[in-house]
């Protein structure tokens, strides 16, 4: 399984053995990442395009190119389902991944990015193309080792990376904060609270136990209030863009008061019958 990491900015700047490319079926460029790499590659790729795809690639497929003047090798181009015409099946866009990793795999590249594929002018529903796009790349058998999940803007590469927490959570160290939080609860109040819980998880991945207990409280209650901007004395749930999928602002809700009187407890408890075995 590749590892799998998301980043916020310009595709056409990865330096990467291969970039994707979510053309139109024409394979003759386009607009949105298509005419961005087009543009910044300059003409190599669209000369490659007409000789290698005179007949165009068909809605899921996948080919290479030269990546011209991008920093990258290659250029694979594949075909993403257009849902605002009416292409909605998601087996199309599913296999718009996988067959991206199976041509990077026959060109032996090791680090591939991604746009995230189908969801600006062809309209996929962000939240599911971010699930197709995790899940996919999660499952994959390939030698691609390195794969990026590029988003151009902050609201979406907060979801993707929200969505790879619980995909393709990050190693913890033993004696680390983070290995506190190895095994959830089962009484979260809210999904953002799971979402919370896995944040909190990969952010101190390699940090070590404090001290004493009162430094924990304060480690996790500073960081908890960070990420959802309120002070952890509130009374309410918290709506945090990050951990919402698109379902609306339940699905993005922390709960201070689960936090206050049973997440922290938890934690706390778990660290003192650490320090005292």
């Amino acid at each position: 399984m590749p590892v799998i990491v998301a980043v916020l900015g310009d595709i056409t700047t990865q330096d990467v053995d291969a970039l994707v490319n979510p053309a139109n079926a024409a394979m003759r460029g386009g607009g949105g990442v298509d005419g961005a790499i087009h543009r910044a590659g300059g003409p190599a790729i669209l000369r490659e395009c007409v000789a290698r795809f005179p007949g165009g690639l068909a809605t899921g497929d996948a080919g290479w190119t030269t990546a011209g003047e991008l920093p990258a090798r290659w250029v694979v181009h594949t075909v993403g389902p257009n849902y605002r015409a009416g292409e909605r099946d998601r087996a199309l866009l599913v296999s718009c991944y996988r067959r991206a990793l199976e041509v990077a795999d026959e060109l032996g590249a090791r680090s591939v990015a991604f746009p995230l594929i189908s969801a600006g002018v062809f309209g996929w529903p962000r939240a599911d193309a971010i699930a197709v796009a995790v899940g996919t790349l999660a499952a994959a058998q390939t030698r691609v080792e390195d794969v990026r999940l590029v988003a151009v803007d902050e609201g979406t590469y907060q979801q993707i990376r929200a969505a790879l927490l619980v995909t393709s959570p990050p190693p913890v160290g033993a004696g680390t904060v983070g290995s506190l939080f190895e095994r959830e609860p089962v009484q979260f109040g809210l999904r953002g609270d799971a979402y919370l819980w896995r944040e909190l998880r990969a952010r101190f991945a390699d940090t070590p136990l404090p001290d004493d207990w009162f430094g924990l409280r304060k480690l996790l209650t500073d960081a908890i209030e960070q990420v959802v901007g309120e002070p952890l004395t509130g009374d309410a749930a918290v709506y945090v863009p990050r951990f919402d999928p698109g379902h609306g602002m339940s699905a993005g809700a922390v709960q201070l008061p689960w936090w206050a009187r049973t997440g922290l407890p938890i934690l706390l408890d778990r660290y003192a019958a650490r320090v005292t075995r």
